[in-house]
């Protein structure tokens, strides 16, 4: 999986921006500026959807591949080659940009006095799945046999859901469909990356289901960046694309064919 694993990162980041630039159309030439209506059957938007399509695609097949021959080796640091050093340093990195990005949300709903309980719960949602993040890759790195790391695990995807109601609940008068659909699909793999990551420390690992959610979250999430939305949010999906490609990267370059995964796996349970 060596060249899928250089390969693959590239053609969703690439096509992530390209789907980034044709979102900024959509918005700028497609939504009608008084009725947010977009125009049917506007030549961006059917780009966009072909896109989506396309790479989604490609990552069915990338998933099937990895079903039908490969597999992950057992425990969460042999599936994803935790690296001593710099696994944990680039979790940090990432929490704080996803604090930074929460912080800077709080700031603008602070300064237009727009505060509501529901902001107050996401907020610290936020703030928790940022600081679990960090964490279970410091854990991971220290030891990964104690029980915080799967407690850990779990906040995030928490967090995931609860943001979806948090969509669906501001969108819930909003007739446009294409308006937030990107911003969904985002959130949903999202959801879906950090539930498989879980698997694997839970000895449920799926490395094909993973990896089209991985690459799936990379996609959406820098197409969902040229969204309206205010900056802080637009910073945290940005955190979740940096944490969905790390995540998709390590297990893609650490994966073993079936036949070496087994004998792998015959000598790990000799020696436990």
């Amino acid at each position: 999986m060596r060249l899928s694993a250089l390969f693959i990162p590239i053609f969703t980041v690439l096509a992530g921006v390209f789907g980034f630039y044709l979102r900024l159309s959509e918005q700028a030439n497609v939504f009608n500026s008084i009725t947010g209506l977009p125009a049917r059957g506007a030549a961006t938007t059917l780009w966009l959807v072909t896109l989506s399509i396309v790479v989604l695609t490609v990552l069915l097949i990338l998933a099937i591949r990895i079903a039908l021959r490969h597999k992950a080796l057992p425990g969460f640091e042999s599936a994803f080659g935790t690296d001593p050093l710099i696994y944990p340093i680039l979790f940090v990195l990432i929490g704080i940009v996803w604090l930074i990005g929460t912080y800077m949300y709080f700031s603008d709903l602070n300064a237009a006095n727009a505060i509501t309980i529901i902001d107050i719960i996401f907020l610290a949602f936020s703030a928790i799945s940022a600081i679990s993040v960090t964490f279970f890759a410091i854990e991971m790195y220290q030891d990964s046999r104690r029980s915080a790391p799967y407690a850990l695990s779990v906040a995030p995807t928490l967090f995931m859901c609860f943001w979806l109601i948090f969509i669906y609940r501001q969108n819930a008068s909003n007739p446009v469909l294409l308006s937030y659909i990107y911003q969904c699909l985002a959130v949903v793999f999202s959801a879906l990356g950090f539930y498989f990551t879980s698997g694997f420390l839970y000895g449920k690992p799926a490395p094909g289901r993973a990896t089209i959610t991985y690459y799936a979250s990379v996609f959406f999430c820098l197409i969902t960046l040229a969204d309206n939305h205010p900056t802080g949010i637009k910073v945290i999906f940005f955190a979740l694309s940096a944490i969905n490609l790390i995540y998709a990267t390590m297990l893609l370059l650490n994966l073993q064919s079936k036949k070496d995964a087994d004998m792998w796996e015959t000598g790990y349970s000799e020696q436990q």
